[in-house]
């Protein structure tokens, strides 16, 4: 089988719901990083932020606290090998680098989007997907709380497995349904959500 394929997407964008939704305008300056990971073949991994009806990408005139964004994640590639992707994890920093501090979860624990969690926010992946090896989700608008900085970096962890393999605990898309007070996946059975709660799901060998 394929192994499992990992590569990392980064793309500055503004960011803030901890501040007044009546404030002004965000300036974003958007870059969206590509890289190509040569195994048995070649994967193009992509990060890109996308217009209303994720019918192409978004203009980067300007972001108000409280929109909401559409982040769109695809991998190419030239294989007969059907592909499903997932997004590993997701973290909000002000400078570039997963590692740069201050840092704030979005994606974590093998695809489960904690930032749904928290009581402001719908923050939840898209289903269906449009295609096994595209992913879809969305954010509320945020910033960092005593930072007026606008510039927000996020840094994602995409990876895919074989479509034929189903999702489990280490490859998952799982969201917080506030209304039913439970983690759902995007597919697969509920329970490779679980781990969401615990804050733990294991790693991958």
């Amino acid at each position: 089988p394929l192994p499992v394929s990992r590569s990392h997407s980064q793309c500055p964008v503004p960011l803030s719901r901890r501040d007044n939704v009546s404030s002004g305008s965000i300036r974003p300056t958007w870059a969206p990083f590509n890289s190509v990971l040569a195994s048995e073949e070649k994967l193009l991994f992509s990060l890109r932020l996308m217009n209303e009806d994720w019918s192409s990408e978004r203009d980067f005139s300007s972001f108000r606290l409280g929109d909401v964004l559409n982040l769109q994640a695809e991998v190419g590639a030239h294989s007969h090998v059907p592909l499903r992707l997932f997004v590993d994890s997701c973290v909000a920093t002000l400078g570039p680098g997963a590692g740069s501090e201050p840092h704030y979860a979005i994606i974590d624990f093998n695809g489960c989007l904690v930032d749904g969690r928290s009581d402001a926010t719908s923050s939840a992946f898209v289903t269906p997907r449009p295609r096994q090896d595209v992913l879809r989700f969305q954010i509320d608008a945020f910033r960092f709380a005593g930072d007026a900085r606008s510039l927000i970096y996020i840094t994602c962890h995409l990876k895919v497995t074989p479509a034929e393999q189903s999702p489990d605990a280490l490859n998952k898309a799982c969201s917080f349904s506030k209304a039913r007070n439970i983690w759902a996946p995007v597919e697969g059975t509920r329970d490779i959500c679980s781990c969401c709660e615990l804050g733990n799901c294991g790693s991958a060998a």
